[in-house]
C-alpha cells in the first residue's frame, strides 16, 4: 500500500473530521482509580469552540457532578458536598499541564486532531509534525508543544480516522491516553462510540470508559457557568481527592 504523502494525510484527517455545531450525547461511564470503582450515566453537551459540559448523574438521573470549560474557566460542581471548583485555564497550566486546554478536551471528545496551543488546526500545520508508518499500517504523528513541553501523538487508521491519542508531560509525570473503539455511522460519518481514558500523575492513576448513546448535533444549545450562591468554593485537588484517590 502507498503511504500518503504528510501534507496529503494531514489534509485528509481534518477533512474526515466529525462535522457538528452542537453535540449532545448520553454516555455510560465507567471509572477505575486506586481500589475505588464507580459507575453512571452522564450527559455530554458541546457547543463547538464555545463550551462543554457533561452532567454525572450516578441516581435516578439526579445530577451529583458537573464539569463545565470553555476556552477560558474551567468550572466543578460538586453537589453532594455543596461545593465548586473555578479556575482559569491559566492557572490550570501551571499546576496539570497534560490537557488543560478547551481546544485540546473538545478535540478528544469528537475525535478531532488538535495542535497544542492553537485553536484552529490548519492544512500547513502539518510541518509541526514527524511521522511514520507503522507495520501494522497505522500512521503516527508526533509533535511537542514548546510553551509547556507536553509530548503529544496521534495513531491514524487507513480511513484518516484517530484511533489513538497522547499526552505526556515527562518533567511532572503527567500523561493522558485517549483511545477510540465502536466507530459507527453519524452525520455519514464515523464516529467512536466508545472512549477508553487514562489519566495519571506522580500521585494518581485514573481509567475510565465511555460509551455513547443518543447522539445528536446541530439542536439549538446554549450552556452557562452558573455558581450556586449558598456553594463553598474549594481546590481542584481537594476534588480529586474524592473521584481520584492517591495510589
Amino acid at each position: 500500500m502507498v503511504s500518503k504523502a504528510h501534507h496529503e494525510l494531514f489534509s485528509d484527517i481534518i477533512a474526515s473530521e466529525f462535522p457538528y455545531r452542537t453535540l449532545l450525547a448520553r454516555l455510560n461511564m465507567g471509572m477505575t482509580s486506586g481500589t475505588k470503582s464507580y459507575s453512571s450515566r452522564a450527559n455530554l453537551r458541546i457547543v463547538k469552540d464555545e463550551a462543554l459540559q457533561i452532567s454525572i448523574q450516578p441516581l435516578f438521573g439526579v445530577e451529583m457532578f458537573r464539569i463545565y470549560i470553555n476556552p477560558d474557566t474551567l468550572f466543578l460542581l460538586d453537589r453532594m458536598n455543596k461545593r465548586y471548583v473555578l479556575e482559569s485555564f491559566s492557572t490550570l497550566k501551571e499546576l496539570y499541564p497534560v490537557g488543560f486546554d478547551y481546544y485540546t478536551m473538545q478535540s478528544l471528545f469528537t475525535n478531532a486532531l488538535f495542535v497544542s496551543g492553537k485553536e484552529k488546526v490548519d492544512a500547513d500545520d502539518y510541518t509541526l509534525f514527524s511521522y511514520n508508518r507503522a507495520s501494522d499500517q497505522n500512521y503516527h504523528i508526533t509533535a511537542q508543544d514548546g510553551n509547556s513541553g507536553i509530548d503529544y501523538s496521534f495513531t491514524v487508521n487507513g480511513d484518516d480516522r484517530i484511533t489513538f491519542a497522547h499526552l505526556m508531560q515527562s518533567e511532572k509525570k503527567h500523561y493522558m491516553q485517549w483511545e477510540y473503539h465502536n466507530f459507527m455511522m453519524l452525520n455519514n460519518v464515523p464516529f467512536p462510540h466508545k472512549m477508553n481514558i487514562t489519566l495519571s500523575s506522580a500521585s494518581r492513576k485514573t481509567n475510565a470508559e465511555l460509551i455513547f448513546s443518543d447522539v445528536v448535533t446541530d439542536t439549538p444549545l446554549e450552556l452557562e457557568l452558573n455558581v450556586p450562591s449558598n456553594y463553598t468554593k474549594t481546590s481542584i485537588d481537594e476534588v480529586l481527592k474524592v473521584l481520584s484517590p492517591k495510589k
